[in-house]
Order: structure tokens, then sequence, then C-alpha cells
């Protein structure tokens, strides 16, 4: 069984392959550099990027990092989040303008800090306590990236994200990008799910 439905997923992706994306001129090997804006009040940097292994398939990673602090009664009371993805994509042209773009990726995130616990509202009498959590797990994610002029760019992704001792969790990924050049591009984006949205702006170098 699983054999044949190996050969039968080659088969329906063979002619899809057949077709390059470079052919709209959309390509996949890039780095950008990001602000990121999490729930919480959290902010910080993240970089990603993705590498065209052929006209189809690519490589994607990311690394982002945030944190928060707070002050109480002279403790630092703080979170910091650190996440990691690492994938592959597979993307094919539905027009002379637009792919329809498909990534499967492993990601990790890492969530530590301090809580500062009291006896009484008195700071001789707190203390900060350290905490760590983590999760590793997946996220599929499948929809449309394209060019709405020359100059403009947008993806618009529906995706699901499951994490070991978490429950699963649909997302939406939608980003928009402005080109000055060829290489150049200012990006914004913004992931929304159950939680809370995630906000991205930053520069892309395209090559």
């Amino acid at each position: 069984m699983r054999k044949a439905l190996t050969a039968l997923v080659l088969a329906l992706a063979a002619p899809l392959a057949a077709n390059a994306s470079d052919s709209n001129g959309i390509g996949y090997t890039n780095v950008q550099l990001d602000y990121i804006y999490e729930y919480d009040f959290m902010d910080g940097v993240g970089i990603s990027g993705s590498y065209e292994l052929t006209d189809n398939f690519f490589l994607a990673g990311s690394y982002a990092y945030t944190t928060d602090s707070e002050d109480v009664v002279g403790y630092a009371a703080d979170t910091t989040h650190k996440s990691y993805t690492l994938g592959v994509g597979f993307n094919t042209p539905i027009g002379d303008r637009a792919d329809w773009v498909s990534q499967l990726a492993f990601a990790r995130h890492d969530v530590s800090g301090h809580d500062v616990s009291c006896y009484v509202a008195e700071p001789q009498n707190c203390r900060a306590e350290r905490w760590s959590a983590h999760a590793k797990g997946y996220n599929l994610s499948t929809g449309v990236r394209g060019r709405i002029t020359d100059k403009l760019t947008a993806n618009a992704y529906a995706g699901y994200e499951d994490y070991s001792g978490y429950e699963g969790n649909w997302y939406a990924d939608l980003n928009v990008g402005y080109n000055f050049t060829k290489t150049w591009s200012a990006e914004a984006g913004v992931r929304l799910n159950e939680d809370a949205p995630t906000w991205r702006l930053g520069v892309r170098a395209s090559f």
C-alpha cells in the first residue's frame, strides 16, 4: 500500500514539476531579517531564508528570538522565546504571476524566564524563580504566492502545526513585499492563530 501511494503521488507531481516557476519570475533563494512583535508585548529579531534546489523544490529555515521583561518590586520578571524551523517546500506555477506553494517543516520552541513570587508585598519577601518549557513538532502549510504588480508581491498560506504535549493549531500566514530593486525588498507580514497575532517587518535580499 505504501509503495502504491508513493507511486501515485509521484505520478501526480510529475506533470506539475515539468513547469518551472522561474518562468513567472518568482524565485526561492533569499535571506530575510525581521523585527518581530509577538503577543504579550514580546518583541525581538528573526532571520529566515530559503534555497532553491530545483525549479520546483526548495529548502527553508528560520530562527527567531523575542523577549519581554518587567520590574516587580525590584526583581526582573522576564520571558525569552527562541524558535527554530527547518523544512522543505514544493512550488508550481498556477499562472503567469503566481505559484502554488506547500511547505513541511520541523519546528522547535524554547521558552524560559523568571517569575517573581512574594510571601508578602515587600521586596525582602520576594524572590525570582527560573522556569523553562520546550516543544518540538512540525508545521504544514499551503497557499498562493505571486506578483500583484512588477514591484509588489504577496503570499497567503493556511497551515497546521502540532507539537508534543500540546494540542494542534490552525494558522494563517500573510505577507506583502515591495521590491526596490531586483535584489532588495521591504517585507511585512502577520501570522494569525488561535492565541494572538505575530507581526513581522523586515528586509529581504533575493538571489
